[in-house]
């Protein structure tokens, strides 16, 4: 019986071995990086070289699954209700802190593990080449003059750079209409195609046509002069006191083991460290955020209520 039992004992503790090392063996299978804005956007292709350094990294396959649509709200839910063991990782932005804030959103930051961001960006405001704006004041000043003849757009309706173009309302004294795209690069598209007159979005959502010229940036939403565009004074400069930044990074279910979430974040860290991934930034005219884990929970939770206020006070929030 004695001899039993102590066999018993062996066979449970090497199940339990086996078990806990399978928790450490994370990664152990295909990872789904699932990215809520469509195929060639700055949050794609940021995910896309996440995706490549950590298959690099680990010896595993790492697969980016877009699924736009409702702000992230599919995304989301595709993410909830996958098992929370760090397999399905979404990438999240300040943008989805809107969606987040919305009265009738069932999500909110305790359902998730927010990440430290991996990238800052400023918002700008663009115009084509021969537009007839020159500085924010040309723009502003029009704007409040005809209000009706100018148009003007970015990605997202009630997101992030609606948020910092109703800012701009405030503090530049006038009213105008949005038209939301489904992306950044989609408002880009409009610009040069003369569908709005002038776009709100981040750099690197035209970051082709700037190289080319054909889009010019009249301001950036930076606290001092952008590294990558020395030369494009700040809104704060001209005289609109705003400074507002984009984050991109990316997130697990909440409950999602803590070795698994110790396991990415020592990841994020070593791809950070390499100069593929500084490269990468510099290409792609990317700036880093440093915040902490529990930092960056915070951050988030400080966004959404902001972000409320905003969405109440322009009528976007039931």
């Amino acid at each position: 019986m004695t001899r039993c039992i102590a066999i018993a004992a062996l066979v449970v503790a090497a199940l339990w071995t086996d078990g806990a090392h399978a928790q450490a063996a994370y990664p152990n299978k295909l990872v789904r990086l699932l990215c809520w804005t469509s195929a060639g956007s700055p949050l794609d292709v940021m995910m896309r070289q996440v995706g490549k350094q950590f298959a690099e990294m680990f010896n595993q396959t790492f697969v980016v699954e877009n699924r736009p649509g409702g702000e992230g709200v599919l995304a989301m839910s595709l993410l909830q209700n996958a098992p929370a063991d760090g397999y399905t990782i979404l990438s999240t932005t300040s943008s989805m802190s809107f969606a987040m804030a919305a009265s009738d959103m069932k999500f909110s930051p305790a359902d998730f593990i927010i990440l430290p961001a991996l990238q800052a960006e400023p918002s700008a405001v663009a115009v084509r080449a021969d537009s007839r704006f020159k500085t924010m004041k040309d723009f502003v000043d029009a704007i409040r003059a005809q209000p009706d003849k100018i148009s003007v757009g970015g990605f997202s309706s009630a997101g992030f750079h609606q948020y910092v173009f109703y800012r701009l309302q405030q503090v530049g004294g006038f009213k105008s209409i949005w038209v939301p795209f489904k992306g950044g690069g989609d408002a880009a598209i409009a610009l040069l195609g003369g569908h709005i007159d002038v776009a709100v979005m981040t750099p690197s959502s035209g970051l082709a046509q700037l190289k080319s010229g054909e889009i010019r940036l009249l301001g950036i939403s930076s606290a001092g002069r952008n590294e990558y565009f020395p030369d494009v004074p700040t809104f704060k400069e001209q005289g609109y006191d705003i400074v507002e930044e984009l984050w991109r990074s990316m997130m697990v279910r909440a409950g999602t083991p803590k070795n698994v979430v110790d396991t990415l974040m020592s990841a994020v860290d070593k791809m950070k460290a390499t100069k593929q991934w500084q490269d990468f930034s510099t290409l792609n005219m990317q700036s880093s955020m440093n915040i902490s884990l529990d930092g960056m929970q915070a951050k988030v939770r400080a966004d959404i209520a902001s972000n409320r206020e905003f969405l109440t006070a322009a009528g976007l929030r039931k």
